[in-house]
């Protein structure tokens, strides 16, 4: 293997390299600034269905920045639609789980580890718990530190109040936990009965439901962090049941990621736009090309997507 030895370059040095490489660029300052606020090596991996099949290091013939640009702003955009219906979704599968599992078992039924799959790493479970909340521990004498603040006032009125159980009830203490957290917690409930009741309310198996809540935390994560959707190949993909097989042709694409959404936001809310949103989006960006996201041709005219 050999070392990284690439040099930093500044921006008119990053537009010049853009221009060798073939890729048109009207305004150099305007490219500059474009590149100053989003990042070349971020532009880059917008760029990369632009270069040449025969040559990766040069752009295809009459590429330009500007189209680069707006593939770009169309996915900060898809971003922005998917991040607000990962949100409802999350708010509407939390409440689903607290108040399954609290009913079933009680407020706090969640510190017995017999509760779980015998391989479920409750003590992993339960650190991450405790950090959420904002429990600490001496060192000089192991013992816990009972937060006294908490961004979260019902955490903090809760430790103002109580002082066992030492962790507050699920429908407290599920609410600062993280999607990947709560995907896990989903997935390591031992009673198969209970599970499947859950994943009833979205007609899908269990099975299904731990993956699609594996993947939405995973598409989650990428939408915090401001990664690409448009032409992603995603390494966590959603199983496809069979009722959404002939919709789906590319589970691994977005394709996989928006028929997940819509059909968990359907049973959430019957009267919701999401589609609508979507094919908004695309309408506004006729230059998309929806293949790159998974879509066959006129998969608008689904009845799935209508």
């Amino acid at each position: 293997m050999s070392t990284y030895n690439k040099p930093s370059i500044d921006l008119a040095t990053q537009v010049a390299k853009l221009k060798v490489r073939g890729l048109e660029i009207a305004d150099e300052t305007t490219a500059a600034n474009a590149l100053l606020n989003i990042g070349y090596y971020r532009f880059s991996g917008y760029g990369y269905p632009f270069l040449k099949a025969s040559n990766r290091e040069q752009f295809k013939d009459g590429a330009h920045f500007d189209q680069i640009l707006r593939v770009y702003e169309f996915d900060r955009h898809l971003r922005l639609i998917v991040a607000d219906a990962v949100e409802r979704i999350e708010v509407g599968i939390r409440a689903r789980i607290v108040n399954e599992t609290t009913l079933d078992w009680n407020p706090h039924g969640y510190l017995d580890s017999s509760k779980f799959h015998p391989q479920f790493n409750h003590g992993d479970f339960i650190k991450k718990a405790e950090q959420a909340v904002g429990i600490k521990y001496d060192r000089s004498t192991g013992n816990r530190v009972f937060p006294t603040t908490h961004a979260e006032t019902f955490i903090q009125h809760y430790y103002t109040k109580y002082s066992a159980p030492y962790l507050p009830p699920a429908w407290m203490t599920m609410e600062v936990l993280t999607l990947g957290t709560l995907s896990t917690f989903y997935k390591g409930i031992g009673d198969a009965t209970l599970k499947a009741r859950i994943a009833e309310t979205f007609n899908v198996s269990a099975k299904v439901l731990a993956n699609w809540l594996h993947s939405l935390a995973h598409l989650r994560n990428i939408c915090a962090h401001h990664g690409r959707l448009w032409n992603r190949v995603f390494s966590i993909a959603p199983l496809i049941p069979v009722h959404l097989r002939p919709i789906v042709q590319s589970a691994n694409r977005f394709e996989g990621q928006a028929t997940v959404l819509v059909s968990m936001l359907d049973v959430m809310d019957h009267g919701n736009h999401w589609r609508e949103r979507l094919k908004t989006l695309l309408a506004g960006y006729p230059e998309i090309d929806p293949a790159a996201m998974g879509y066959r041709n006129g998969y608008l005219s689904l009845p799935f997507w209508n």
